[in-house]
């Protein structure tokens, strides 16, 4: 109070003459929140009051009446307006190039040099790594060795095949020499026979030349034997003769095969390309047992490149040959390359019970951005509308609290949905038939609806329903909402 009276001295002076009789000044002279001193006594202080009663009132009123204006319509409005409307499928694929071969060894043996690394350009025969063939060309040698030694065997084979045929045909002659002597004893004793019969011929003639017989006829059929045996002999020449053949042949297809390894040990690419992956060093011994180790991963054609995009089973219907497709790559966010689909695989892929088929998608890669590996994000276009009214499915979505009239609900047609139309009236029900949609936007197929008509939907600030319908609150309500 000793301040107010010393920021105001003024007040003092102007009330020093109504102090009663034995009233000190100070009292007189004390002010009250309304700056009116509480002892006047006068018309001054009854107008003065008259005055700040009928400020307060107005200022009142007119609080009030904003207070009690109608509040602003919780819905945006938005023009209907004619443009393209596509239908998407998004996915996620790997990039690769359309044709890759891994590049191995069919022998085993240790890495001796290497003509090629990562990002190397190679064409088709170019060698590109070289094994360590010390073991390989003794190995080469010992078949060249086998080899020759068959050829000799199959030489010696072939004498004896002669040689037995040489016999057959002294067994022959010496059986034609028996059976010409057996012949003539067979004449003899006819002739004995007779003379004996004759009564001119001696009996011991007879006999010998019976025994004569018996013996060329014992020597024929020992000389028919020995041309059986020497014929067997041949037969079994020729037989060896053959196994030394086919040994032969052996040793040379071994001769080869040692060749064939040794020219393995010599790496050369299969295909024009570029090395994107190498997995051996100079001195690292590889394996070839069941499985031909893997040395360099050759990329035929990098400006040619595939995406293998997984499509899930609820979406693979809708894709086809003739989809346009995009996608971006994390490495070049604002760059949007196009492809086009190759082949759906038939095959499924399931991970964690979730069903996908791979899109091949094809993709020209001129300026070589697109690296093997990377990431795709493909978005195919399934269907498109181009020039239709499109209204947005905010507004399909949007409902107003039923006041009665015209934003009363109104019935809606089986396969109809409704659109509220924003006029000088007020908001009106229009019954609209939607096709194609891509999620944000709806094609208008029927209904009383033209382009540059607006049509509600719901705030974009997030004003509710219930906020559009809040009843205005007094400036001279206390305590919080809900609560008296």
């Amino acid at each position: 109070m000793v301040a107010e009276q010393q920021a105001r001295p003024d007040i003092l002076e102007r009330y020093a003459g109504y102090a009663p009789a034995g009233m000190p000044q100070e009292e007189v002279a004390r002010p009250t929140r309304g700056g009116i001193p509480e002892r006047l006594g006068s018309s001054k202080r009854k107008l003065a009051l008259a005055a700040l009663v009928a400020a307060l009132a107005t200022v009142a009123a007119a609080a009030w009446r904003v207070a009690a204006k109608p509040a602003a319509p919780a819905y945006d409005t938005i023009a209907i307006r004619r443009q393209t409307i596509a239908k998407t499928i998004s996915a996620t694929g790997k990039l690769q190039a359309v044709t890759t071969v891994q590049v191995g060894t069919q022998v085993s043996g240790t890495i001796a040099e290497l003509y090629a690394d990562f990002n190397t350009q190679v064409k088709k025969g170019q060698v590109i790594a070289r094994l360590d063939p010390a073991q390989l060309q003794a190995q080469l040698a010992q078949a060249n060795a086998n080899y020759l030694s068959a050829q000799a065997n199959a030489q010696g084979a072939q004498n004896a095949v002669l040689s037995a045929d040489a016999s057959v045909q002294a067994a022959e002659a010496n059986f034609a020499r028996a059976e010409s002597a057996a012949a003539d004893a067979q004449r003899t004793y006819d002739r004995n026979t007779q003379l004996v019969d004759a009564g001119v011929g001696a009996r011991m003639t007879l006999e010998s030349s019976e025994a004569a017989l018996v013996q060329a006829q014992a020597q024929k059929q020992q000389a028919a034997a020995q041309v059986n045996q020497a014929k067997a002999q041949a037969q079994s020449a020729r037989s060896q003769l053959a196994q030394a053949n086919a040994q032969v042949q052996q040793t040379h297809a071994a001769v080869q095969l040692a060749s064939v390894n040794l020219d393995h040990t010599i790496i050369k690419a299969p295909i024009d390309g570029v090395v994107v992956e190498r997995n051996v060093d100079v001195g690292q011994t590889v394996a070839a047992s069941l499985q031909a180790p893997t040395i360099f991963l050759i990329a035929n054609d990098l400006t040619r490149m595939q995406v293998l995009a997984e499509i899930d089973e609820a979406d693979v219907g809708q894709l086809s040959r003739d989809s346009r497709v995009s996608f971006t790559v994390d490495a070049y966010p604002n760059d949007v390359f196009r492809g086009r689909i190759a082949q759906v695989r038939l095959a499924p892929q399931m991970v964690q019970n979730v069903v996908t088929y791979t899109a091949v998608v094809e993709v020209d890669n001129p300026d070589l951005k697109l690296k093997p590996g990377m990431t795709a994000n493909v978005t195919a276009i399934v269907a498109q509308r181009e020039d239709v009214l499109a209204v947005p499915n905010a507004a399909l979505r949007f409902r107003p609290e039923s006041g009665g009239g015209q934003q009363a609900q109104r019935p809606v047609l089986a396969g109809h949905l409704t659109v509220w139309k924003v006029t000088d009236e007020g908001l009106v029900p229009v019954s609209v038939r939607t096709g194609l949609t891509d999620g944000i936007f709806s094609e208008i197929v029927s209904g009383d609806l033209s382009e540059g008509d607006r049509v509600a939907a719901a705030s974009s600030n997030g004003a509710g329903r219930a906020g559009a319908q809040a009843p205005a609150r007094s400036i001279f309500q206390t305590g919080r909402t809900g609560r008296r």
